[in-house]
């Protein structure tokens, strides 16, 4: 059985690694509010991916419409590898959304401050 497994932070987050196809992690916070699959910060997409992004406009959570940053990144997850659509923040943000748990379980032990993701 495939998993991925992380932590909970100090801020109660659910916290797991990306890893891409060329063996760099990134640690990533799991929003559930988000449905796409990957939010991951400008400076790291740059220094990772040869893609150049395009623009796209997307719908914020407070219904607000932005215009942002989307290209193509392979990643290993849950055993598989395989190119993923990820928008570009201009922060730091990195978020794993719900599009990557598809077909898995997700278990969050607040008790263990633990994070697990199987397929």
């Amino acid at each position: 059985m495939a998993e991925e497994k992380g932590v909970v932070n100090e801020n109660l987050e659910a916290v797991l690694s990306i890893e891409l196809a060329d063996g760099v992690s990134i640690d990533c916070v799991l929003d559930t509010g988000f449905n796409g699959n990957l939010i991951l910060p400008k400076n790291f997409v740059q220094a990772h991916s040869q893609a150049i992004p395009i623009s796209v406009q997307v719908k914020l959570a407070e219904g607000k419409i932005a215009e942002v940053g989307m290209t193509t990144i392979e990643i290993k997850w849950l055993g598989s590898e395989f190119p993923v659509n990820i928008l570009v923040s201009e922060t730091d943000e990195s978020l794993i959304g719900t599009e990557l748990l598809i077909g898995s379980v997700l278990e969050i032990d607040y008790k263990n401050l633990t994070v697990k993701i199987t397929k």
